[in-house]
């Protein structure tokens, strides 16, 4: 699958996710992506993490929390 290229900020979630699930072994919370980025929205994280899994740099696993896997990591 081709990703389509990130925007600033959604270059910005994607990093702190990969460094938050390098650090911790799970996914970040919208909460903490904001938290860590300096924002004050945890829905505007969900507007660019929706964004990253439609442009394919993410792969979301439904029904579970913190399960936000970059494409590059496998399923």
């Amino acid at each position: 699958m081709n990703k389509i290229e990130m925007t600033k900020r959604e270059n910005d979630v994607y990093g702190f996710i990969l460094d938050f699930r390098k650090q911790n072994r799970c996914s970040p919370s919208m909460r903490e992506i904001a938290e860590g980025l300096g924002l004050h929205s945890a829905s505007t994280i969900c507007v660019h993490v929706r964004s990253l899994i439609n442009k394919g740099w993410l792969v979301p696993y439904a029904q579970t929390k913190r399960r936000l896997i970059p494409v590059d990591e496998g399923v």
